[in-house]
């Protein structure tokens, strides 16, 4: 029997039960390097998905893609002083680096993030409009995903803030990277708490509003 799920309101940004919502707390970066999240359109209601607040800390537009007669709204990706990149482990993408990836004078540098189930993000990274033609790149090997209430499908698989973070830790260092790491182990522990998985644990402990893939 299929456990029922919670109708209690949840936060439209971080996914959490109002009262627990993190958002006021959400550790705005202000860095040089611009981002874009384009979201699959199946992950836009989805309170287990973590785009959202990405895009709330990296100051980043969410764009979406996959809705039915909607089409990617490509002109973020079209500014000629912009270098654009995309993160996503295609095969033979190399590592994200810094110094190789640093704007020349008078340029900047723009990474596009991708939302949705591995699948999902799969498919954008080879068919959306202007994003398969960027250069693809990967993630160094970190720290295994904490993000419990999606089931990774690769146990070196991110949640979309959990890769962000990483980006930045990267990129920027970390000193840039480290109010989000605090964060993103406050919300993985609210949002397990809901599902009664650690002392913020409640009369919701059935709520699986979705619990495939990252997100």
């Amino acid at each position: 029997m299929a456990r029922r799920k919670s109708s209690r309101p949840r936060c439209q940004v971080c996914g959490l039960h109002l009262e627990l919502c993190m958002c006021p707390q959400t550790p705005v970066r202000d860095l040089s390097t611009a981002f874009i999240v384009v979201q699959h359109n199946r992950e836009r209601n989805k309170p287990t998905s973590t785009g959202r607040i990405a895009a709330a800390t990296l100051r980043a537009p969410v764009l979406y893609y996959g809705a039915q007669g909607e089409t990617l709204d490509t002109r973020l990706f079209e500014d000629p002083d912009t270098d654009y990149y995309v993160l996503f482990p295609i095969e033979g993408a190399a590592e994200v680096d810094p110094v190789t990836t640093a704007p020349a004078p008078g340029r900047r540098r723009c990474f596009v993030i991708l939302d949705g189930t591995w699948h999902q993000c799969s498919r954008m990274a080879r068919r959306a409009p202007k994003i398969e033609a960027m250069p693809h790149l990967t993630l160094p090997p970190g720290a295994s995903s904490r993000w419990g209430v999606r089931t990774p499908p690769n146990p070196a698989a991110l949640c979309t803030y959990e890769a962000c973070t990483r980006l930045v830790e990267v990129l920027h260092g970390a000193e840039a990277a480290a109010p989000m790491h605090e964060f993103f182990a406050e919300l993985s522990t609210r949002m397990l708490g809901m599902r009664g998985r650690s002392p913020f644990a409640d009369d919701d402990a059935t709520d699986i509003s979705d619990a495939s893939d990252v997100g």
